[in-house]
């Protein structure tokens, strides 16, 4: 309880400060960047100073972007308080703030300084020393703190933890302890710095200051009303989901949407930094001083349609649809009452496009308080739109998809999408994400999966072909074309016709799409699918046939090559009789060299062994003595591997000599080879 009432003394009698903002916010554009720019006006006549409170993790921002407009006046500067004015709230004092957490850790930082102690033992005198000690009393250990003073009257002690108060008795001193606490009681309670800046001009005029900072992005929903059989438009509305997040009241605020992707980053700008500089020592003599759904595009039209249709007199009578017989008529149902369309916004608002945004305007002013969110309509029309389901590869059901059409001259905000279908009454028919939509261009949508159509895919393979080759400097180039057969059998409802869209993936390299059989045709393609197009009526059913060609670019050595590369060049009927007859020679003269090293790796084989033999006789006659019968017939046996040795000596000799003959003629053949 002392202790508190120590501290207290030192915090008594602090005021805060009030501050006048006499900008006025005027508007506000948000970016899905995740930045806003905030632009206030005042009313000034001549010179002036305009204050402006920014919230404290704005004016790194603040610093780095701040502009005013006067249209006959002039900037002078913009003056607010540095981050932390604490460390030099406390430049002039023995003690810095870390010294506040306890009165010892005050009293150590003291000492040496005149204090007057009221309490038990009332006493004046320099601080000289705190020493702790524990005491334990009724069994209970408590800390307690002994302060020793210098007094008129010698050393006196007391105990810290009995007096009343501790006062500094130099008035100077005491006055500066209070104005340090002063501004770190502020510092710590302000979030928000205020900003001055003074502008000279002269007669009254109106001035806008404006900056940008970090803002929660806003989102762009839309929802779609799905044309029936005889519309091709849809209603689209699109509405931004904002929040204020800027700390003050929006009133009145015109307000601006920003679609785009500007380059946005932050710097540390209210921050005091100080070089590291190198120490060095007082010279002295002798010292030395040391030293950062995508675009489909039109599928270009195969260039083998020739191919194609060959191929396609050579498929199975099984791969063709079978008939169908036409389905039963379906009875009329009474057509009900139209459903009311979706309500308009009140005003809309104004959209502007340039290379790198888009920018919606809000009609009216906005006013939302500081906290809360908004969801403001920023699109209604009639779009372009046509369903259409979307089978992706290996599924067995279709997406149900709308294509939409961007016929206006601003793009659509990437968001999401609630779909709605008006039946007998207005029904939820699925979500979807738009990627941002470009002025001219489509998107597809896809929505819900259409149960009622079937797709079965089937993936085969085919061997690989040589497509193209060369021979020059005795190496083989060859291109060997790999191919997928992909068949897909596709079935609309029994009462209802489908368009499709059939999805084949992409690979990478220079992949080509060829359809052999079936009515579909290529349409379109994006980054990582080819897309068919196949109309199927009630009840039909439709096989479609493609090829997936893929070429594989290989090269290999002639001379040292595998023979059955060289055999699937031979093979190949593009390949003429001369040429065909140039390989089959390289492959002759290939295998006469590979007979002819064999035959002197068999006599280098027996050589070894006919030397082993030598040395194991050798062996056997060092250990029979001269007068052994033995030794004449090892002596004989001996006599006959060196006639051996000698003979394969010979023949080894010349079956390398015929070996090296074969292999210059295998080089200079493959030399004068050009295909």
């Amino acid at each position: 309880m002392k202790r508190q009432y120590l501290i207290a003394v030192f915090l008594a009698g602090l005021a805060t400060p009030a501050w006048a903002t006499d900008l006025t916010l005027k508007r506000v554009m948000l970016s899905s960047g995740g930045i806003g720019y905030f632009e206030y006006a005042a009313d000034v006549d001549g010179n002036d100073a305009l204050g402006l409170d920014v919230p404290l993790d704005k004016v790194d921002d603040v610093l780095k972007s701040l502009v005013v407009f006067d249209k006959s006046g002039a900037v002078a500067g913009v003056e607010l308080p540095g981050r932390d004015n604490t460390v030099a709230a406390f430049g002039d004092l023995p003690f810095g703030p870390e010294a506040l957490k306890s009165p010892v850790e005050i009293l150590n930082a003291l000492r040496g300084t005149q204090v007057t102690v009221q309490g038990p033992r009332p006493m004046t005198g320099r601080i000289l020393q705190i020493e702790s000690a524990t005491e334990t009393t009724d069994k209970t250990v408590v800390q307690r703190n002994r302060v020793t003073l210098l007094t008129a009257d010698g050393l006196r002690q007391f105990v810290l933890e009995d007096a009343d108060a501790v006062q500094v008795a130099d008035p100077i001193l005491r006055s500066r302890i209070e104005r340090a606490l002063e501004a770190l009681r502020r510092e710590a309670g302000l979030t928000t710095r205020h900003l001055t800046i003074r502008v000279k001009g002269e007669g009254k005029r109106t001035i806008n200051v404006g900056y940008v900072a970090g803002a929660p992005l806003w989102k762009a929903t839309y929802r779609l009303m799905l044309p029936d059989a005889a519309s091709p438009k849809a209603r689209l509305q699109g509405w931004a989901t904002l929040e204020n997040q800027s700390g003050a009241d929006w009133k009145g605020v015109a307000l601006t949407l920003q679609y785009g992707n500007p380059v946005t980053f932050r710097q540390a700008l209210y921050r005091s930094y100080f070089v590291q500089r190198p120490e060095v020592p007082v010279e002295i003599l002798g010292h030395v001083l040391p030293d950062v759904d995508t675009r489909a595009r039109p599928q270009e039209p195969s260039a083998d349609e020739a191919t194609a249709a060959g191929l396609r007199r050579d498929m199975p009578a099984g791969f063709v649809a079978s008939p169908r017989s036409a389905p039963s008529p379906v009875p009329v149902a009474k057509p009900a009452p139209p459903t009311p369309p979706m309500a308009p916004p009140a005003e809309m608002a104004n959209a502007d496009e340039s290379a790198e945004e888009t920018i919606f305007t809000l009609a009216q002013p906005v006013d939302l308080t500081a906290g809360h969110s908004a969801n403001l309509p920023i699109v209604d029309r009639e779009i372009p739109a046509e369903r259409i389901g979307l089978a992706q590869y290996l599924h067995s059901h279709p997406l149900s998809a709308i294509r939409i059409h961007n016929d206006a001259g601003q793009s659509l905000p990437a968001g999401v999408l609630t779909l709605y279908e008006a039946r007998t009454s207005i029904s939820f028919a699925g979500d979807a994400r738009l990627g941002g939509l470009p002025a001219g261009e489509t998107r597809l949508l896809s929505f819900a999966q259409d149960l009622r159509t079937t797709v079965d895919s089937k993936l085969l393979s085919q061997p690989n072909l040589v497509s193209a080759f060369s021979v020059a400097d005795g190496i083989l180039n060859y291109v060997l074309r790999t191919r997928q057969v992909v068949r897909i059998s596709a079935t609309a409802p029994a009462n209802e016709p489908r368009d499709l869209l059939l999805e084949l993936p992409k690979g990478s390299g220079d992949q080509t799409l060829t359809v052999v059989e079936g009515k579909a045709k290529p349409t379109e393609s994006t980054a990582g699918a080819w897309r068919l197009a196949v109309t199927l009526k009630a009840g039909e059913t439709q096989i479609v046939t493609v090829h997936i060609d893929q070429p594989l670019r290989y090269s290999t050595a002639l001379l040292t090559g595998d023979d059955n590369t060289l055999q699937l060049i031979i093979g190949n009927d593009s390949l003429n009789a001369a040429g065909r007859t140039a390989l089959r020679h390289v492959i002759d003269l290939r295998r006469d060299e590979a007979r002819k090293r064999a035959e002197v790796e068999v006599l280098r084989k027996t050589l070894t062994d006919v030397q082993a033999d030598e040395s194991r006789i050798r062996s056997n006659l060092a250990a029979v003595s001269a007068s052994d019968a033995l030794r004449t017939r090892l002596m004989r046996a001996l006599d006959a591997d060196e006639t051996k040795i000698e003979q394969l000596g010979n023949s080894i000799a010349e079956a390398t000599a015929a070996a090296d003959k074969a292999h210059r003629t295998l080089v200079d053949a493959i030399a004068a080879l050009h295909i």
